[in-house]
């Protein structure tokens, strides 16, 4: 069984740097102008769905409520697989950006969009770190959604969450735009962030989009945490919901 696992895991990331080579000359051109990154967008929904079909992988959306993504958000979720990323381009569309760690400037797959529309952050400078806020912040302003994962990194425990970080729903309130919760119900189950060693198996994955939270009600003191917190809640509710079945 273990070794099945692994040679999935195998199987689906080789899919995933297939398709993206194929798809590379897009890619490129895609990232080259502002103006083209609904474009983008779009390769990515299909370069990821594809991916997903050639590794025997299916998805389920429930949104709350219908969704206008032409409108700048803040996009937060719960992280704790590598199929998190992805997925999360299958279910949004729009003008959008991600923010992560500076490693994935190396990434062999991943740097294309690092080195271009999304934003890398070097947790270990200050410095650095309020120079990646301030790009996302202006990104926002001028009509970017973002999409970032407030626990900062995969939780290792799922489905218990790590602690959110108040990075998000700072730029959320600064921007004066909504914050779009989302709940990965069980991609942990399938690909787990250990899935280098431990493997992964192919099913379909499960994602409820709540409803968008208006931040103009945070702004006083004591809003920015209240925020967080609230976030946190509702995710950490349906995922725990969703485990306890």
């Amino acid at each position: 069984m273990k070794i099945l696992r692994k040679l999935h895991f195998v199987w689906y990331m080789f899919m995933v740097a297939l398709v993206f080579f194929i798809m590379y000359p897009l890619f490129y051109y895609a990232t080259r102008k502002r103006e083209r990154n609904v474009f983008l967008g779009e390769l990515r929904k299909f370069w990821c769905k594809l991916a997903f079909k050639l590794g025997f992988y299916g998805h389920h959306f429930e949104y709350e409520q219908p969704i206008d993504f032409s409108k700048p958000m803040v996009i937060v979720a719960n992280h704790s697989s590598y199929l998190d990323t992805p997925l999360i381009c299958v279910g949004i569309a729009g003008d959008y950006h991600f923010m992560g760690k500076i490693e994935l400037l190396k990434h062999p797959v991943l740097k294309l969009f690092f080195q271009t529309v999304d934003v890398p952050v070097d947790r270990d400078s200050k410095i650095a770190s309020y120079r990646a806020l301030k790009k996302v912040e202006q990104n926002v302003k001028e009509g970017q959604s973002l999409i970032l994962y407030p626990e900062g990194t995969m939780s290792l425990i799922a489905p218990e969450m790590l602690e959110f970080k108040s990075g998000a729903f700072k730029i959320a309130i600064d921007c004066d735009v909504p914050i779009l919760p989302v709940t990965f119900l069980n991609n942990y189950e399938l690909m787990p962030g250990n899935g280098k060693t431990a493997g992964s198996v192919p099913g379909v994955m499960k994602v409820f989009v709540h409803q968008p939270i208006d931040t103009a009600a945070y702004k006083a003191e004591g809003g920015l945490e209240k925020l967080s917190s609230e976030v946190f809640n509702i995710i950490n509710q349906k995922l725990q919901n969703y485990a306890n079945r």
